[in-house]
């Protein structure tokens, strides 16, 4: 064994045993989403709605997806963009969201699976 394959030996072993703390959780990296659970009220569904103090103005945000099946999951990034947007407003939730699916002004003409949320962001009272 030559004393490049004993650096390339150490150095794996040393590349696995790192990689194994982060796997086994012994180093860990803080990924968690640390936005506010903000109340979501979708138009059409019925629910029991806290009063609202003052609404705000209205926001609107939009992904695309690269295919049908995954445009479930960007909706759900996009009404996390719009809480965003929501909180910068001085917001604490959005009533009468509205989802739209297709071509959108805001995104590439490539875009054939576009999604686009639109609600209003409202203050509640606590």
């Amino acid at each position: 064994m030559t004393a490049t394959d004993k650096k390339i030996t150490i150095i794996y072993f040393v590349l696995f045993f790192i990689s194994a703390l982060f796997f086994f959780d012994v180093i860990r990296i803080d990924m968690e989403d640390k936005t506010k659970l903000y109340p979501v009220f979708i138009s059409g569904e019925p629910a029991e709605m806290p009063a609202i103090e003052e609404r705000l103005n209205e926001v609107n945000a939009a992904l695309c997806s690269s295919t049908k099946e995954g445009q479930k999951v960007v909706r759900l990034a996009v009404i996390s963009i719009l809480q965003h947007k929501a909180d910068d407003a001085g917001g604490n939730g959005l009533v009468d969201v509205m989802t739209r699916y297709g071509k959108h002004p805001d995104l590439n003409e490539n875009c054939q699976f576009g999604v686009a949320v639109s609600g209003v962001a409202v203050r509640f009272a606590d």
